[in-house]
């Protein structure tokens, strides 16, 4: 894939980048964050709310960053994506009282099934459409696609991998749990 990316391409490969780290926080938090729920002690109703409205949150702010990104900027919007990542990771970490967790998650970016979500892939894949020529086009978003699964895969196998290995080093469930938010909120500051 080298090789199909010349210098020209430093956006594209900028761009590439970034989905793999932020598909691999996703698939990290997509293996705890349900069960770090429920080991805060909320009732399934209200894991299950808080998930649900962490989507439409989502959904909501994604519609509103990707209509203003050509106005502000795509980069500026995508560093905005960023800063709700870390905002949400480290509110995750730093409470436990469930209204402010569920206004983390509707505002923040968290990903509860390892999925793309936020402003970051219609911003993405618009800024490749412009820099990359239309014959070669389908190639690059075929890798794109590629690698950010392949991240996600990744990032979910090195979560659950992390959390068990901090558990058999004799750190309880909420310990573990927040290193990986915490990695989290770190993948949003690399971003």
């Amino acid at each position: 894939m080298a090789s199909e990316i010349p210098r020209a391409y430093r956006d594209v490969r900028l761009l590439f980048a970034t989905r793999i780290i932020r598909m691999a926080g996703y698939g990290a938090l997509a293996v705890i964050l349900g069960v770090y729920l429920a080991q805060l002690g909320f009732s399934e109703k209200q894991i299950g709310l808080l998930l649900t409205l962490t989507l439409v949150g989502d959904t909501v702010i994604s519609l509103w960053l990707t209509v203003v990104a050509d106005r502000v900027g795509r980069r500026k919007v995508l560093m905005m994506g960023a800063g709700l990542m870390v905002l949400a990771g480290v509110v995750f970490v730093l409470s436990r009282n469930w209204v402010v967790l569920l206004v983390a998650a509707t505002v923040g970016v968290i990903s509860p099934s390892g999925k793309e979500v936020g402003p970051f892939l219609s911003i993405e894949q618009a800024a490749l459409s412009h820099i990359v020529s239309g014959e070669r086009r389908t190639t690059f978003f075929a890798w794109y696609n590629l690698v950010g699964s392949m991240a996600a895969a990744i990032g979910a196998l090195a979560g659950g991998v992390l959390v068990d290995g901090l558990r058999r080093m004799g750190m309880g469930p909420l310990g573990s749990f927040k290193i990986v938010l915490g990695g989290y909120a770190v993948s949003g500051v690399v971003l």
